[in-house]
């Protein structure tokens, strides 16, 4: 397994525990991810990019309650909770594999993610990884991101930075965690701007890419086949 697997699988029990008050926002985020899918309660096909725990499969799902979900992930641990999570759903299928390098055989009315792609670790990467989403799509079909971006101006990305330790001070967190949590952040996660993000979508064949909400160095982005 990858190092980044192993660094998931050790994070998998914390996830839950710490997402609300380690991201600002997370489920303001997570609520307007969901609402960009453009589709009534229909029979839609579904793919989770970076499922993490399940929170927005779950999310999908009791949006719309008739689609198929398949949850991918690098981690045998997240998937585990996912499963655990969603065991009174059974419209789910489990994919053990990393993003970056397996190959998305099925189509999809909609794939989704959040908080995954900016482990991709190069832009040539990225691209490749917006090509294959582009391919799984049926025609019609959306990619939505919820994820952590750069910003154009260094004096912003470490604005966006103090807004986040500030918040995590708020909700408790030593000096001690946050360091800890800010080295991983830097050792783990490869974020490029949402001009970037939108380039790359542009050059795989997206025509209609663009950004639907940004608090601090978190957005969603996305768009349409």
């Amino acid at each position: 397994m990858s190092n980044l697997g192993n660094h998931f699988n050790d994070e998998a029990e914390k996830f839950d525990k710490t997402v609300h008050i380690t991201i600002p926002r997370y489920e303001e985020m997570t609520d307007v991810l969901i609402s960009c899918i453009p589709y009534d309660n229909e029979d839609i096909k579904v793919l989770d990019l970076g499922c993490g725990t399940g929170n927005i499969t779950m999310k999908v799902l009791e949006r719309f309650p008739n689609a198929h979900v398949t949850c991918l992930d690098i981690s045998e641990n997240m998937l585990g909770l996912a499963k655990r999570k969603l065991a009174s759903y059974d419209s789910i299928e489990y994919v053990l594999g990393d993003f970056t390098i397996i190959d998305i055989i099925d189509s999809y009315d909609v794939i989704i993610s959040s908080l995954a792609l900016h482990h991709i670790t190069t832009d040539e990467a990225k691209l490749d990884m917006y090509q294959h989403i582009y391919d799984a799509l049926n025609e019609g079909g959306v990619f939505y991101n919820a994820d952590v971006v750069k910003s154009n101006s260094e004096y912003l990305e470490q604005l966006n930075e103090s807004v986040f330790m500030e918040f995590m001070k708020s909700n408790g967190l030593s000096q001690d965690e946050i360091d800890a949590h800010k080295q991983k952040r830097h050792a783990n996660d490869f974020p490029i701007t949402l001009t970037k993000h939108i380039q790359l979508m542009q050059k795989v064949g997206f025509t209609d890419a663009e950004v639907i909400w940004k608090y601090c160095s978190n957005a969603i982005y996305g768009a349409s086949k």
